[in-house]
């Protein structure tokens, strides 16, 4: 392919990238098979216009894709994390930072955080679930557990209150108390 068109695509993503149509940018990337390494500058510059206008989810985005380094992307995943935990979704910042590769004991503390919210709220199928997709402790699934199989029985739903005794291995007793309703 000649250097003027490279240099013609280089020019139109530029330009897509001040825009800030950032699709449009990855289609003409893709379409002039322009490599990652003749695009740093503008990627650069749109990756700090989005750091100062707070949009650290795509600035981190924008890093990712376009393989700048790993400590601005870094930088932009954990401010994204960190406005995520602040506005308490504890869920999306859990899963945000796992996404990211950001450290284990962040992703950890969002992940218990997510879990104790839904506890509070009562969600415990959700806190279970946060447990088990986060491995969280033993102790932490097993309350939920507890929990939700004591919402089915209350319920009368206890076939799903049987399964769930099952499945985190809760006391005995409860199983049996569970089929003795079913039967």
């Amino acid at each position: 392919m000649p250097d003027s068109n490279l240099a013609e695509g280089v020019r139109q993503f530029t330009v897509k990238m001040k825009l800030g149509v950032y699709k449009e940018a990855a289609r003409i990337k893709s379409d002039f098979g322009l490599p990652s390494e003749m695009l740093q500058d503008a990627v650069r510059q749109a990756y700090e216009a989005n750091m100062k206008k707070g949009d650290f989810s795509l600035a981190a985005d924008l890093a990712k894709q376009y393989d700048l380094p790993a400590d601005l992307r870094n930088e932009a995943a954990l401010r994204s994390f960190h406005r995520k935990i602040d506005s308490e979704f504890f869920r999306a910042a859990a899963d945000y930072a796992k996404e990211f590769g950001l450290p284990e004991q962040t992703i950890r503390e969002a992940a218990i955080q997510a879990f104790n919210k839904s506890m509070s709220f009562g969600l415990v199928k959700n806190a279970a679930e946060i447990a088990e997709d986060f491995e969280l402790p033993l102790k932490m699934k097993q309350d939920a557990a507890m929990k939700s199989f004591e919402q089915h029985m209350q319920a009368g739903l206890y076939r799903k209150a049987l399964k769930i005794a099952r499945k985190y291995n809760l006391p005995e007793e409860l199983v049996q108390e569970a089929e003795k309703k079913i039967s």
